[in-house]
């Protein structure tokens, strides 16, 4: 397995069937792209410029500080706008 880089399918699939990847809840089969897992929202949001990787040693809560534009709270629902990045 890949220890760098884009994964394919197969490989986000392994890593799940193994316990390496863990999921709170289980996946929706169209979670698992060709090569990315989309992830579902929670009940908050967070608005952010671009797509970015946290690095080998942060953690995304630690980047959101930095690089959130604005929090949304989702549990009494929202309207997300088309073309922008959440986390």
């Amino acid at each position: 397995m890949r220890q760098t880089g884009i994964l394919p399918d197969q490989d986000i699939s392994a890593l799940l069937q193994s316990g390496a990847l863990k999921s709170a809840r289980a996946l929706d089969a169209d979670q698992i792209q060709p090569a990315s897992l989309d992830l579902r929202l929670g009940d908050k949001a967070w608005r952010v410029r671009a797509s970015f990787l946290p690095g080998p040693n942060h953690k995304v809560s630690e980047k959101l500080d930095r690089l959130q534009l604005h929090e949304i709270n989702l549990a009494e629902g929202a309207v997300l706008e088309t073309g922008c990045v959440y986390i």
